[in-house]
């Protein structure tokens, strides 16, 4: 059991890098299956003998594509959403360089006397592989295969991300950590890293600089000692990173500290002291050795924000139409548990800090709703019967899909706030009325959806910033299976 804590990180990524392959095969099978057996007209008789050694080289292919883009080097997520991302871009790689092989392999065995050195680099790769079939190989079972291939890979992902949360719940593969700083920052971060048990890191205190004068508890957590004992510290927490979050430290001990840490061999991340800031691409430039930091800028999206838009359109006209029914009854059975209207109906703030009534199903009685927090308990008196079921299965937001119809809000982004609580932003958290606010987004499927939205803009300003189409699927994929597992749960 030793060994495995020691070394997990390594033999994990051995185990996914087989488990990989066996999906990306079992993908192939699958997707020639349904090939045959609904593509090709009946009757047709295709041996799969003719396709083994396409499939090996598939295969080959896309666990070097996943190699080629990060997917085996043990990189820490929250959500997952960068390796999704990356399994869409690897697959599509491997796809494009085995069909061009294929392409290139077709018809070398017509021309055995091209005495050329393009002939003799293209004959190799074909002796290898013998893709003796390579001429009768149909495109659309190619399409079909990779389509198989990303929707194994992303389903086998997901569960192989379950299981890495579970081994990190059980304390197997976690990594021992300590925050430098005592301060807000400092708190802040182990905040998040006690949300986020997937990220794999096991939080055992803080160290604090020589002259550090306060309390040896924060949180919950001891202050373990000061930098003078980084080596006792290391061997008697078994240390292996710290997180250095103490932004008003100069630079010259910055310095300082991280040589001492690696002198130790202890790994070791900085928080800038702009952090935020670094929430937005930029580039790195030098003037004669000196570094810039440039932000990139914010590019339009004419043809992302079409796609987003008309989708917005199709889907809420659609869902608004085949809830009616559904909506007439959730209707009668509010009216019928308590006096007062249907709807709830709230003043909120969207994109450039404009405003706009937002309606939901009302799930209070109508003497309590207001301007005030939103209930976080079950019991919360405030709460109808009716509620408590509206809210357990979020079906107190279908009549925000009328706001997305009319252009107020979008399927998926940042959460619409209440403009009281909207005067007291600051400019990082005023970033997050740069784009239309959503009914779901990041911070709602992530662990720290419990805690007030203001108070976790960093999930905004990622979302702002990579705004995207597949990031939008992820997001929507995610809220799907959040409400899912909540109401089984609840």
């Amino acid at each position: 059991m030793e060994y495995l804590k020691r070394n997990f990180d390594i033999l994990y990524i051995v185990v996914q890098v087989w488990i990989d392959g066996f999906v990306t095969m079992l993908a192939c099978v699958t997707g020639f299956w349904v090939f045959v057996s609904f593509i090709l007209p009946a009757g047709t008789h295709v041996p799969i003998d003719n396709y083994r050694q396409l499939f090996v080289m598939i295969t080959g292919v896309v666990l070097s594509c996943f190699w080629l883009f990060g997917l085996y080097q043990g990189q820490k997520s929250i959500l997952n959403v960068e390796e999704y991302r990356g399994l869409f871009k690897a697959t599509l790689m491997a796809f494009l360089v085995t069909s061009t092989a294929v392409f290139l392999l077709r018809g070398v065995e017509e021309t055995p006397n091209l005495d050329s050195t393009l002939y003799r680099i293209i004959k190799v790769p074909y002796e290898i592989l013998k893709l003796d079939y390579a001429e009768s190989y149909s495109r659309v079972l190619y399409l079909i295969l990779f389509l198989f291939i990303f929707l194994f890979t992303i389903l086998e992902r997901a569960v192989m991300f379950r299981v890495l949360s579970e081994f990190y719940a059980r304390g197997i593969g976690n990594t021992n950590v300590a925050i430098f700083g005592t301060g807000p920052m400092a708190q802040r971060l182990q905040q998040k890293l006690r949300l986020f048990p997937t990220l794999g890191y096991r939080f055992v205190g803080f160290v604090e600089d020589r002259h550090y004068v306060g309390k040896e508890m924060i949180g919950g957590y001891p202050v373990l000692g000061h930098e003078d004992e980084l080596d006792h510290l290391r061997d008697r927490y078994d240390l292996r990173r710290i997180l250095i979050a103490k932004p008003e430290v100069d630079e010259n001990r910055l310095v300082g500290l991280c040589k001492k840490l690696d002198n130790f061999g202890i790994q070791y991340q900085v928080v800038p002291k702009l952090y935020h800031f670094f929430s937005r691409r930029f580039t790195v430039e030098t003037l004669d050795s000196l570094p810039l930091i440039t932000p990139v800028p914010l590019r339009g999206r004419p043809i992302y924000n079409f796609v987003k838009r008309s989708a917005d359109i199709v889907i809420s006209a659609s869902v608004l139409l085949v809830t009616l029914p559904l909506t007439l009854l959730l209707a009668g059975l509010i009216k019928k548990e308590s006096p007062g209207p249907v709807f709830f109906t709230q003043i909120r703030q969207r994109a450039n800090n404009r405003s706009f009534r937002m309606v939901k199903f009302r799930t209070m009685y109508s003497d309590m709703c207001g301007d005030a927090v939103t209930p976080q308990s079950a019991s919360d008196p405030r709460v109808t019967k009716i509620g408590r079921f509206l809210r357990k299965t979020s079906l107190d937001e279908i009549p925000q899909l009328w706001n997305v119809l009319l252009g107020h809000m979008s399927l998926v982004g940042p959460r619409p706030e209440m403009p009281f609580i909207v005067e007291r932003y600051n400019e990082t958290q005023m970033l997050r009325l740069d784009v239309k606010p959503g009914i779901t987004g990041l911070w709602q499927v992530s662990e720290a959806r419990n805690a007030p939205i203001h108070e976790n803009v960093d999930y905004d300003l990622y979302y702002i910033e990579n705004q995207s189409v597949f990031l939008d699927l992820t997001i929507a994929f995610l809220t799907i299976a959040t409400m899912l597992r909540l109401t089984s749960t609840n």
